[in-house]
């Protein structure tokens, strides 16, 4: 499936498995009985807003947005890090997954059969060449290669055990404020010392590239955006630096947050897209 930019570009596509409808009944009985057990005892962490009772994209751009007013009000520096990472549901490390399954209470026959569900699984890839008219000329299709990580896209439980194995990651960091949505992480970083602001941002990455490392996941450097928060009176523009792996994110002076733009001075088209998606 087509996500954006170059169209001749494999790396703008995303899979999506086709899964018989037998399977994702199963697997959406599954999902009914796992999600109210993941509610009743509090697992998910607050930070996410995915699956989450009360909570939607709405209530995660409006609690980030009231953060960084209220910084802005009382003159603090604030700095936005909007995170991508490289094949997010696709590098999943299934071991990892099973032992945070574990920890969560999943444990048993019950984490057998998650086990089973993730092992063992093969997948082709077909691509359908079509003329001018939309018609079918030819059809590709790969040999069946065995899947050793990640969970399949398309999937019921899929979105679900993703929130599961990234569920301890604001646990591991510290001294700032995390809003995430299923995959899209973003991180808040605020101080009224420019200096304490550049110690707590190198001790916050220095933190995330370790759970990074140890969870097998990757940051896209060239999608991830770095944005200093100001008021439109503010003279000058302070810019921390920021460095994922020896690369640098770019600052960026807008970006689409779950859905909506935001600008770097929160001006008044973006606090009236929020003021009538809050209603």
């Amino acid at each position: 499936m087509y996500k954006n930019g170059d169209r001749y570009d494999i790396q703008n596509y995303r899979q999506i498995s086709i899964i018989c409808v037998f399977a994702k009944l199963l697997e959406r009985l599954v999902f009914n009985k796992l999600l109210p057990f993941l509610h009743k005892n509090k697992i998910l962490t607050e930070a996410q807003n995915g699956f989450r009772k009360g909570k939607y994209t709405e209530t995660a751009v409006q609690s980030f947005i009231e953060i960084i007013q209220e910084a802005l009000d009382k003159r603090i520096h604030s700095i936005g890090i909007f995170i991508d990472l490289t094949k997010a549901y696709d590098t999943l490390n299934h071991k990892v997954l099973l032992e945070k399954l574990s920890s969560c209470g999943i444990r048993g026959i019950t984490n057998s059969c998650f086990k089973s569900y993730l092992t063992n699984r093969k997948q082709c890839i077909e691509i359908n060449q079509s003329d001018s008219s939309n018609a079918m000329v030819r059809r590709y299709r790969s040999s069946c290669k065995e899947m050793k990580q990640g969970v399949p896209q398309g999937s019921v439980l899929g979105p679900l055990l993703f929130l599961l194995y990234i569920n301890d990651l604001p646990l591991n960091t510290h001294g700032t404020n995390l809003v995430i949505f299923t995959d899209d992480i973003n991180v808040l970083i605020m101080d009224r010392d420019v200096c304490a602001l550049q110690r707590k941002i190198d001790r916050v990455i220095a933190e995330l590239e370790i759970w990074f490392r140890r969870n097998d996941h990757i940051i896209n450097v060239s999608k991830t955006g770095v944005m200093s928060f100001h008021n439109r009176q503010s003279k000058l523009l302070v810019k921390p630096q920021v460095i994922f792996n020896k690369f640098n994110p770019e600052y960026i002076t807008e970006t689409k947050f779950l859905g909506i733009y935001i600008t770097e001075t929160l001006n008044n088209k973006v606090e009236f897209q929020c003021t009538v998606i809050s209603k």
